[in-house]
């Protein structure tokens, strides 16, 4: 019975792989010869079966950019820009498409602190902030046995300067990769996919609405209530949202 499973298990994956390397060809297809939706469509149903890549959000944001869906665009491309931060590709066109969204959102803090602040953060995923942390501090401990253990002055110099200023980079890398972790972890973001939506007092739809926003603006999660998120701006305006109407990032 065993040698039957396997082949069963052999079976499953080999058809699963020659199932999705044909979806991915008639997608990039569909892509080349224009068709957007067919696109999209072969896209989307590789990310419903499972499927994570940076490719394949960055493909399925310019899909649905050249089908002037600009909140599904913005929505794929930050997905591939939480995979792949540094990417320039990613970058370029996702500042061409928040540039056209409607909603305009004046932020409480001043604007080129949170920029920065911002950049900082998302320069590096939180697993290479900490592997640049346990670098520096290696190579630290290495120059202070060196420090330790060398008779030469000029040697010695040299590995206790180095090694200071390896443990002050350790410090701010140590310090940065803990904020962005804890942005991460406390700070989820969800970008309006719908035309256009009533923000709600009240996470009913029999409540009043409070004020309206568009598609592709991008907006802080505070609290997950069903089928109802609690949202807030960054001018510090809240209400009530749909979840089918905004894309989780």
């Amino acid at each position: 019975m065993k040698p039957i499973k396997y082949i069963l298990i052999f079976l499953v994956v080999f058809t699963t792989k020659n199932y999705s390397n044909n979806t991915l060809q008639d997608a990039e297809k569909a892509y080349d010869s224009k068709n957007y939706k067919e696109a999209i469509v072969n896209y989307e149903q590789l990310v419903k079966d499972g499927f994570k890549s940076y490719q394949l959000y960055y493909n399925l944001g310019n899909a649905y950019f050249r089908n002037n869906q600009l909140g599904k665009t913005i929505y794929y491309y930050e997905l591939a820009r939480k995979i792949n931060p540094n990417d320039e590709d990613v970058r370029i066109n996702l500042g061409i498409a928040s540039a056209k969204t409607v909603d305009k959102i004046d932020a409480k803090e001043n604007f080129f602190i949170s920029a920065v602040k911002s950049n900082v953060l998302s320069s590096f995923t939180t697993q290479s902030w900490a592997w640049f942390s346990i670098l520096t501090l290696g190579v630290a401990c290495v120059l202070f046995f060196v420090f330790v253990s060398s008779k030469s002055i000029g040697v010695k110099r040299f590995a206790f300067t180095l090694s200071c200023l390896l443990l002050i980079t350790f410090a701010v890398t140590y310090a940065l990769g803990y904020s962005a972790l804890k942005s991460k972890s406390e700070n989820k973001f969800a970008i309006i996919t719908t035309k256009e939506i009533k923000i709600m007092n009240e996470p009913t739809v029999s409540a009043s609405s409070k004020f309206s926003l568009h598609e592709g603006t991008k907006i802080r999660v505070v609290e997950n209530n069903g089928d109802w998120l609690l949202i807030k701006l960054d001018n510090g305006n809240e209400g009530w949202v749909k979840v089918l109407d905004v894309g989780i990032i």
